[in-house]
């Protein structure tokens, strides 16, 4: 198993190398290249000006999963400290980030996430702080419910009756417990945040032009759906892979631990 897993590996690896020194430029427009058939020098054909698709899905993707990735890390980062912080180091603080949990969960957070877009309007500054400012209240309320069921076992309270301070039994015996439930949940979160990205790029709330981004390249190829749809069910098909792969990822890490 482990010797086809770095097989596929490093086909990957060369296959992206191959695509990334060879690949067109994905700016670049040829108004007398549009709507191009697939080609040696263009493997998926070109978008309504003539830009390379190809080029443009591998350069979406890593703008999509970059920030998806991003957003995920830094609200399960904020989630898994007032979660601790708020369940077991410093318990004063429970009330207050309770009902402020209580209160973001409350509204629809799609609705909200949208709100604030428009709000702040449309940028990727905005769009990550719009989406992580709904996404770390899950983290927040997961990590302080496991916090408090751990607080109560044997061996941390053993541990406390040995001296050790709070800070030091959160490290050494409550957060490695909680992790593994953090880390499921981080890799499902990772398909949902993708999709909300493409979804505010879709309404153009997202990612700004030049800049490809798979919902935006959605969005653009729709008004030619008709005569090339292929221009919609590519990056389509890249959300939709990449939503499985993290769901997949997901049930794969929820045996590993044993959730």
């Amino acid at each position: 198993m482990k010797k086809h897993f770095f097989i596929i590996c490093g086909c990957l690896f060369f296959a992206v190398l191959y695509a990334i020194t060879s690949m067109a430029d994905p700016f670049v427009t040829d108004v007398t290249n549009r709507l191009a058939e697939p080609s040696q020098q263009n493997l998926l054909g070109t978008d309504h000006l003539g830009r390379d698709i190809f080029s443009r899905l591998l350069l979406a993707g890593g703008i999509t999963v970059g920030l998806s990735t991003a957003i995920v890390l830094v609200t399960a980062t904020i989630g898994v400290l007032l979660g601790t912080m708020s369940g077991f180091v410093y318990r004063r603080l429970e009330p207050i980030v309770t009902k402020v949990t209580d209160a973001t969960i409350i509204f629809p957070d799609t609705v909200l996430a949208i709100v604030l877009a428009g709000v702040l309007g449309p940028s990727i500054q905005s769009l990550v702080l719009a989406i992580s400012l709904i996404k770390w209240t899950s983290y927040t309320r997961l990590v302080h419910t496991l916090v408090l069921q751990e607080s109560t076992k044997g061996h941390v309270l053993a541990a406390r009756v040995n001296g050790l301070t709070k800070p030091k039994i959160a490290l050494r015996h409550v957060l490695p417990a909680v992790c593994p439930h953090v880390l499921v949940v981080m890799s499902l979160d990772l398909g949902k945040v993708i999709l909300l990205i493409s979804a505010f790029s879709f309404i153009g709330l997202g990612v700004q032009l030049p800049f490809p981004e798979w919902g935006g390249m959605i969005s653009e190829g729709r008004h030619y759906l008709v005569t090339n749809p292929m221009l919609v069910f590519w990056p389509a098909l890249c959300i939709v892979l990449t939503i499985i792969g993290s769901t997949r990822l997901s049930a794969k890490l929820t045996r590993h631990f044993q959730i």
